[in-house]
């Protein structure tokens, strides 16, 4: 049903280079030991940008910069994601070798996954963190459910191709994602509880990377616009009103929505890949943002720096393990 995953695909969420952003200023400090001492509640943006050879969260446009100190020699970031309350935040991280380990803030161990992965997703009320995976064994892609307390990984839906992230429902009732269903990459939707995963709606393009609204009655995905630029597209959680929101010549990819709702963050580049399904988005990678009813488009990051989006999360208790001040 589903096609094997591209290596593209896994290196778009962060990379397994690390980035940051060279010349911010310095506005962040410290609590006397250490630690960010980041006020609580910011919607900061995570990235990597590989000019810099560092992972970043800002305060959009460029007020606060944090840099992930987490990686070594051998352990490179791949994803991040935040629980809703900002207090702690999972690391999926890749090894040399090319093993895969979920770190979590507050746990001392890492939790191995196996496979390749294309992201990770918090639980809203922070139990739980969805993943998708790709067997290089067995070809087989699948979500898994990792709980949060005991470490147990557990598989609650299967497929024979790509799967794209996952993102969680704010009211916890679901998770979304891309995936092939054998002519078109598609959205669907897994209710918790249920055997499998569902197609949302039948569309005649290509559909990548959904995510829901703060409030969960919209989508944000990317998909093919006019003149097969990928533009950023939102429909109501049923699948119905769908719109085109951007018309820039910027090809865009991964569109992630801020927790106030209003603006939506993405991976884009002014060249439009020659080949891609993703779209693969490789070189020339920039963090741009804009706002909820697709006005004021804007770069975070030049493109030339070659910088990848993570997604946004909120500022707090996590900010003090492996990050500090820029």
């Amino acid at each position: 049903m589903f096609r094997p995953f591209a290596l593209a695909a896994l290196a778009l969420l962060l990379g397994a280079s690390c980035g940051g952003s060279g010349g911010a200023e310095q506005t962040g400090g410290t609590d006397g030991s250490g630690r960010s001492a980041a006020p609580d509640g910011l919607s900061l943006v995570v990235y990597k940008d590989t000019a810099a050879n560092a992972a970043l969260a800002e305060l959009p446009p460029g007020q606060r910069f944090w840099q992930f100190t987490g990686e070594t020699d051998k352990d490179f970031l791949v994803a991040i994601s935040c629980t809703k309350d900002g207090k702690r935040a999972a690391y999926l991280m890749v090894s040399t070798d090319g093993a895969l380990r979920l770190k979590i803030s507050d746990r001392s161990e890492p939790i191995p996954i196996s496979g390749q992965s294309s992201g990770i997703t918090w639980a809203p009320d922070g139990s739980n963190i969805a993943l998708t995976t790709f067997d290089t064994k067995t070809s087989v892609n699948q979500m898994q459910v990792v709980d949060v307390q005991t470490g147990q990984v557990s598989t609650v839906s299967t497929g024979k191709g790509a799967i794209g992230p996952p993102r969680w429902s704010p009211d916890g009732s679901r998770i979304v994602f891309d995936a092939s269903d054998g002519t078109l990459n598609q959205i669907f939707v897994y209710r918790i509880g249920d055997p499998a995963a569902s197609k949302l709606k039948e569309r005649p393009a290509n559909a990548f990377a959904p995510d829901w609204s703060p409030d969960g009655s919209k989508l944000v995905f990317v998909a093919p616009g006019p003149g097969e630029i990928h533009q950023i597209y939102t429909m109501n959680a049923d699948g119905s009103n769908e719109t085109q929101l951007t018309a820039s010549n910027v090809t865009k990819a991964f569109p992630r929505w801020a927790p106030d709702g209003s603006l939506i963050a993405f991976a884009g580049t002014v060249a439009v890949p020659v080949a891609s399904e993703r779209p693969a988005l490789v070189h020339n990678l920039g963090v741009f943002t804009v706002k909820s009813d697709g006005s004021d488009e804007r770069n975070l990051t030049d493109i030339q720096r070659d910088a990848r989006l993570g997604g946004w999360c909120i500022s707090g208790l996590w900010l003090n393990d492996n990050w500090k001040p820029k």
